[in-house]
């Protein structure tokens, strides 16, 4: 080989080495959203579980990361998720509101993929259709900060998440009814933390 090619083919070897790009770190979920019984008051009602859960199961992540969350929609009507809170920077498609997305229909799936960039703290994600939400299909979502990030405070002993609801013996559907025909739900029959 000829002097030049080598040197050639250190320079393209070297500019290769030097585009290297690392990609934030991804975090992934596949959730089964299904029906269950649930008894917050200690009266039973119909649910909605995500993973057997209620209420479902807890995102930690950290900021930067890229969320990636697979939901199997197993209940017999239409399932739409919102991230309340989260920037959704690079996919604001993603945010869950009717409008921007569609729910996902019965026994289908839809991969909700964001990225949590330049935030900490605690969110909350939930459904945002047909009084979802007051049957569960909710949980917490917690973004850390990175440790290359400095924060102006010691960091904490522990980390818990509360989530804390009015919560209606009558289920959701009935709930539903009284607000279409027009009516006030009127106060709740007790709150809930965590689900109890």
């Amino acid at each position: 080989m000829a002097p030049l090619t080598i040197i050639t083919m250190f320079f393209l070897w070297a500019r290769s080495m030097l585009t290297v790009q690392g990609e934030d770190p991804t975090i992934t979920f596949e959730w089964n959203v299904t029906y269950g019984t649930i008894s917050p008051l200690g009266v039973p009602v119909k649910g909605i579980l995500i993973n057997g859960q209620f209420p479902g199961p807890n995102i930690n992540s950290t900021t930067n990361n890229n969320v990636i969350v697979n939901v199997f929609n197993n209940l017999d009507e239409p399932f739409l998720l919102t991230w309340s809170g989260v920037q959704h920077r690079k996919n604001p498609w993603q945010d869950g509101v009717l409008g921007t997305n569609c729910p996902i229909p019965p026994r289908t799936n839809y991969t909700y993929k964001f990225q949590v960039k330049d935030q900490i703290g605690s969110y909350m994600y939930y459904p945002v259709t047909a009084m979802h939400k007051a049957a569960g299909g909710f949980g917490g979502l917690r973004i850390n900060s990175r440790l290359l990030i400095p924060v102006p405070y010691a960091d904490p002993a522990d980390d818990y998440t509360l989530i804390a609801g009015d919560f209606f013996n009558k289920g959701y559907t009935s709930l539903k009814k009284v607000l279409e025909s027009g009516r006030n739900l009127g106060r709740c029959d007790g709150v809930h933390i965590n689900g109890k």
